[in-house]
């Protein structure tokens, strides 16, 4: 068994840009990671299939291959129908990285239910999700805004990349050199976890470490950075604090816990690791949980890259009352209007365990629901609070 598969670690783009980007961080990774795409556009797929990426199409009987065409009912329902075909690929997964771009179509409409399906399973998700850039549009923006609550309602952790900040950190020039460097960045980051996991170094992170730290986690931000020469970990530090993504350093003064990745060739001194962990101890709050991995690769010779996930609520994930003051999470109008009939339910799901789509709220689902401190309280208390429970 490889390394990939003992870690029970699963990549899972979703949608037509989550599957570009799960390509690409196949490709910066190379063999031996463990990934799978799932878009409802058969040409997408063809697409995301030649750089390497393992390819599911959603909603075949329905679309026929043809996409959703920005329609996120059409992705969140095909997701419902589908999601039985995921299942053999979640053989052993313990923890996914799902990786999607939201706005509209497959990525907004499918992600939701896909985390949901899996938050059922008892499966770890830390999932990293795209804003639209600031010219698609208002419409786009507030679609993707609208999802985003749903999202984080079952993912154990979320890591949210605006791509106007992604592409500000990725530097001037043309688009298609920008695009690249964006792609190359958000690559660096999701490759972190397996890198950690799986290439030696003088400090590890564990399979177990990483699965209790996404499980914990709650909402996150990614920052990257990279320095040569006599002062280079001093300099990535200083580069790091500078990273948009991490607002300017915000993110890390703020993080209740940080997982920071130390990659670098053979020639990473011990005293580097711990100017970097001393500079970033000193940024951070004195009670923040930090973790830290390194990575020995003779393609990081000469240069030191720093990646670090800032954890805002810890505690979040084990201590939902610490979210009190959050406004309740709803499920948009949208959803009303997906054309579910009871006849369909009965052939999803057939384990031993409850249907991974049940909505929970019964004969509660037409009228309007009763929310006490963020939660409906017309939906059965095991169900809100993710207990599975055995037939």
């Amino acid at each position: 068994m490889s390394q990939e598969q003992q870690s029970g670690l699963l990549l899972l783009g979703v949608g037509g840009g989550g599957c570009r980007l799960a390509a690409s961080v196949l490709s910066s990774y190379g063999s031996g990671l463990r990934a799978l795409g799932v878009d409802t556009d058969a040409l997408s797929n063809r697409e995301a299939a030649a750089g390497g990426l393992n390819c599911l199409l959603l909603g075949g009987a329905l679309l026929a291959g043809h996409g959703t065409g920005g329609d996120a009912i059409k992705g969140r329902m095909v997701a419902q129908e589908d999601m039985r075909n995921l299942l053999p690929h979640l053989q052993g997964v313990r923890t996914v990285a799902v990786l999607a771009c939201l706005g509209s179509g497959t990525g907004g409409g499918a992600t939701p239910e896909i985390i949901k399906s899996l938050h059922d399973m008892g499966i770890a998700t830390v999932c990293f999700v795209t804003l639209p850039f600031a010219f698609e549009g208002e419409a786009r923006r507030k679609a993707a805004e609208r999802v985003l609550p749903m999202i984080e309602a079952k993912a154990d952790s979320m890591v949210v990349i605006a791509l106007d900040e992604l592409f500000s950190d990725a530097g001037e020039g043309l688009l298609t050199h920008a695009i690249q460097a964006a792609e190359g960045l958000v690559a660096a980051g999701l490759t972190l976890l397996w890198r950690l996991l799986s290439k030696p170094g003088f400090i590890r992170l564990d399979a177990e470490r990483l699965h209790a730290m996404v499980l914990k986690g709650g909402n996150a931000r990614i920052g990257f950075s990279s320095s040569e020469g006599p002062n280079r970990a001093e300099q990535a530090v200083e580069t790091l604090r500078a990273c948009r993504l991490l607002r300017s350093g915000d993110a890390l003064a703020k993080a209740n816990a940080l997982l920071v990745g130390i990659l670098a060739g053979s020639d990473l001194r011990l005293a580097e690791i711990g100017e970097v962990m001393g500079k970033l101890r000193g940024v951070c709050k004195s009670d923040c949980n930090i973790e830290m991995g390194t990575v020995l690769d003779p393609r990081y010779d000469g240069r030191i890259e720093l990646v670090a996930l800032a954890f805002e609520s810890w505690t979040a994930a084990v201590m939902p009352e610490s979210r009190k003051d959050s406004p309740p999470v709803l499920e948009p109008p949208v959803v009303d209007a997906f054309p579910i009939q009871s006849g369909n339910r009965k052939n999803r799901g057939k384990s031993s365990k409850l249907s991974l789509n049940a909505s929970g709220r019964g004969k509660f689902q037409h009228v309007e629901p009763t929310i006490n401190d963020g939660e409906d309280l017309d939906v059965p208390t095991f169900l809100r609070r993710g207990i599975t429970l055995e037939r």
